[in-house]
């Protein structure tokens, strides 16, 4: 927006100011009064009302890193105080957890992907079994080892995302992934499976398949539908 440009110089340290109170915070109430002190922060202002955090941390500035402070009564610094006073954001910043990120379930919603397309329909039953092979799968392959060259430095990958809009992004490259649960499954099936097959059908014939969304929602007789359709516009 206009008169707003010189945020873009706040907005990665704006990003690395929220993970630092996640993860520096003993409480929530802790966690937000961090956060909305960035506020005064941005206008070289490190001294604060709230008792549970009552000045910056940061040891004093000489000057040496020249920041572009903002003014007060700025449409930059209104613009920035409306985002970071948000009460839905406030709730969601008391709620940061200090050591778990929601990466691991991403990555596996992406693996149940690979097993159970969306466009593809599925039984109860092959469902259920698709979500037993993608857990397997992300539970031998989540927690791999990095790749390292032959120094011994760890290996990482830039990549440039779309919505990054031109900046870029590390990700640490991977050992390739094992599929040794693969092994496990066709001697359970060759050694148990084919020798009694009778007691592992009868565990899935016991299997409580539940009904269908779509049987939960009552069908009108087709006729007096039409009927009423028609009665709608018969004015």
């Amino acid at each position: 927006m206009k008169d707003c440009d010189e945020l873009k110089r706040w907005q990665q340290s704006l990003v690395n100011h929220l993970y630092w109170c996640a993860i520096s915070s003993s409480s929530g109430e802790e966690a937000v009064a961090k956060w909305t002190s960035f506020s005064n922060h941005v206008q070289n202002i490190h001294s604060h009302d709230n008792v549970l955090f009552p000045e910056c941390l940061h040891p004093a500035l000489d000057g040496s890193r020249p920041k572009k402070w903002l003014k007060s009564a700025s449409t930059a610094l209104f613009k920035l105080q409306r985002i970071v006073s948000n009460k839905y954001l406030l709730k969601g910043v008391a709620k940061l957890s200090p050591r778990h990120q929601t990466s691991a379930i991403e990555g596996f919603h992406s693996v149940i992907l690979r097993f159970a397309p969306k466009n593809v329909v599925f039984s109860y039953r092959g469902m259920l079994c698709r979500l037993y092979l993608a857990s397997l799968h992300f539970n031998e392959n989540g927690n791999r080892e990095q790749l390292t060259s032959r120094d011994g430095t760890p290996a990482y990958k830039i990549k440039y995302p779309k919505h990054k809009k031109g900046k870029h992004t590390i990700q640490p490259l991977k050992k390739k992934p094992s599929y040794a649960y693969v092994d496990n499954l066709m001697r359970v099936f060759f050694d148990e499976v084919l020798h009694e097959p009778a007691k592992f059908t009868v565990e899935l014939q016991e299997l409580n398949i539940p009904d269908t969304l779509c049987s939960q929602f009552h069908r009108p007789d087709k006729q007096e539908a039409v009927a009423a359709y028609v009665s709608r516009f018969s004015h």
